[in-house]
């Protein structure tokens, strides 16, 4: 059987470099997440935040840059038939799974009934993550992308309609956009010290604001990137950056640096650092890319075969070997058997509701 993965990874006009990134994305996450074995691997989740802000960023800002009406229930479907139907499975079979296992020695990390179900099922749970469900915890990133892909079309059609289809608002708008996103953690913090949430949306606009800024400036100045020989070392300046954020995190043990500067600084390092290499042709690099291609389903799966792994085999190499091989393998069968068909019919089915639509209104 020939993987569609294979298929789709040698398409011309996918962008190698971004597969490459997210899998830089994912397989820190995934390692952190094995009893901490990899310190600041939780920091791909931010990598991610801005590679989400770049991709769906492009679709809407090629829309807003041709003229065209952005059709505010057609996206958010659109990126539903991406995210809902691995979410939903494994929300359902996941809390399946953490019964059986679990629900003696461990129960709190079984998923019950009613407003705790809720805050999952309506992607709210970054805002109420008590009580805390361990294998289900880190959905509170898909929490914040659910919002990110209701702002966003809101955003640029609210740009289009008062500002016009302006380059330079967009581009201010944009890094407004970013800005909000800083000055909202510090106010966050001022106000509520120790207790605003590190995983709330507000929290994490800068992030996904970078990228979409990387999609305004490859969308309209894509021809002038590509022949700027020096861009590459962008790079390595983001790449210093962010060592030198990580070890001023270690010795300085400032509040208002680790709450705010740190979590600010880092995705604007992302953002150089893909914007340095984002022409560079990485379709050799195979291996990552294939990893990228399952790193969604990668990342829901992932959590709960920590401690499937270490119930049974403890904490140690072998074991965490066995998790990321387990746990990879998993996340490949649900993206063959679910996300893909799913994308399968999505134009289909979309084209099929707002044609009626259309005619209906008509």
């Amino acid at each position: 059987m020939r993987l569609k993965s294979f298929e789709i990874l040698q398409a011309g006009a996918r962008i190698s470099s971004v597969d490459v990134f997210r899998a830089f994305a994912i397989l820190p996450v995934v390692i952190y997440h094995f009893h901490g074995y990899l310190p600041y691997g939780y920091l791909g989740v931010d990598l991610f935040f801005v590679i989400s802000g770049l991709l769906v960023g492009s679709i809407l800002i090629r829309q807003f840059k041709r003229k065209e009406k952005i059709n505010f229930f057609r996206f958010v479907l659109q990126r539903g038939f991406k995210i809902w139907p691995s979410y939903y499975s494994f929300l359902l079979i996941g809390t399946i799974v953490a019964y059986l296992f679990f629900r003696d020695d461990q129960p709190d990390y079984v998923i019950e009934g009613g407003r705790s179900l809720s805050r999952y099922v309506f992607f709210y749970q970054n805002y109420d993550g008590i009580p805390f469900h361990w294998p289900f915890a880190h959905v509170w990133s898909l929490c914040v992308e659910e919002h990110f892909y209701i702002l966003l079309p809101i955003f640029l059609i609210f740009i289009m309609t008062f500002l016009g289809n302006n380059k330079r608002f967009l581009i201010i708008s944009t890094i407004c956009f970013v800005a909000a996103g800083v000055f909202l953690k510090l106010i966050g913090e001022v106000n509520s010290p120790g207790i605003a949430n590190h995983t709330t949306t507000h929290k994490r606009m800068d992030a996904l604001g970078w990228g979409v800024l990387l999609a305004v400036m490859t969308t309209y100045h894509d021809a002038k990137l590509r022949v700027i020989k020096w861009l590459p070392l962008l790079f390595f300046v983001g790449a210093i950056i962010l060592a030198a954020d990580i070890v001023l995190s270690v010795y300085w043990k400032n509040y208002y640096f680790e709450k705010i500067l740190f979590s600010s600084v880092v995705p604007l390092c992302f953002f150089l650092m893909i914007l340095g290499l984002y022409y560079h042709d990485f379709s050799k690099w195979k291996p990552l890319r294939f990893v990228a291609y399952y790193s969604y389903n990668w990342y829901l799966w992932h959590p709960l075969f920590v401690l499937l792994v270490s119930k049974y085999f403890g904490v140690n190499a072998l074991a965490m070997a066995i998790y990321i091989i387990v746990s990879f393998l998993v996340a490949m069968l649900f993206t063959i058997l679910v996300e893909e068909r799913f994308l399968g019919i999505r134009e289909a089915v979309l084209n099929k509701i707002f044609k009626k639509t259309i005619r209906a209104a008509s």
